[in-house]
């Protein structure tokens, strides 16, 4: 592949949606109240849970500066699956406790850690494009089963640098990456995804894995494993 830089989404991706779904936010979930009791949490994660309660019709109730109150709206917000940055940090630091206690360990799909390798061997460079916060990203990649792979990675990217359904967010990443959009080989599971980092100039790739959601009628290549491209590719 001509690709210099591989940028991976994580979820339906790398990563099984159930364990991100099962796993993650329930253990999410649960601890949204006592995050919000501990000491130390800045104003602004509050500020920006209570204005984004503004902007959703579907929550009745007004959000106010409480643990109770900020707990109940995450919890909704996890169920809408919103990728409200504020959410996603908080959701990033309780699975940091989770995984640094060993109560949480990641699931990778098996084919990833060769993929990865081989690129890495081959010259390429990785990252990591994902709504989760860069840290959570992190987190999935160092407490996996299969290791460590953050020795892979060379950045990470959020919603920060804009959504994922918006092609000015891939050419802000080809920018920080240092290339140009047209050497960026781009892997997801949504379709809006791969049409914004296409609108980009960036070759996108759709990954069909257990799990995923069947996608609208598309053009883009249809991986079910990455051990097709390593054999087509790097023999």
């Amino acid at each position: 592949m001509d690709a210099k830089v591989f940028l991976f989404d994580i979820e339906g991706t790398t990563t099984p949606i159930e364990f991100v779904h099962k796993v993650l936010f329930p253990y999410s979930t649960k601890r949204f109240h006592s995050y919000f009791v501990s000491p130390g949490i800045e104003p602004e994660l509050a500020e920006e849970l209570i204005r984004a309660s503004q902007n959703e019709p579907d929550y009745a109730k007004p959000v106010q500066n409480n643990p109770n109150s900020l707990a109940d709206f995450c919890e909704f917000l996890v169920t809408k699956d919103r990728k409200l940055g504020a959410l996603k940090e908080v959701q990033g630091r309780i699975w940091k406790s989770g995984y640094e206690s060993g109560e949480l360990k990641s699931t990778i799909f098996s084919d990833v850690p060769h993929f990865l390798e081989v690129l890495k061997k081959n010259g390429k460079r990785l990252a990591v494009y994902s709504s989760g916060s860069t840290e959570a990203q992190v987190l999935i990649y160092k407490y996996c089963e299969a290791g460590d792979l953050t020795k892979y990675f060379e950045r990470y990217f959020d919603t920060s640098v804009g959504g994922k359904r918006e092609s000015e967010s891939y050419l802000k990443i080809a920018e920080q990456m240092l290339v140009s959009p047209g050497e960026i080989a781009f892997f997801t599971d949504i379709k809006e995804e791969a049409d914004a980092a296409q609108k980009a100039g960036i070759l996108p790739y759709i990954l069909d894995r257990p799990g995923n959601k069947p996608q609208p009628e598309h053009t883009y290549p249809i991986l079910k494993t990455f051990d097709n491209l390593v054999a087509e590719n790097f023999p």
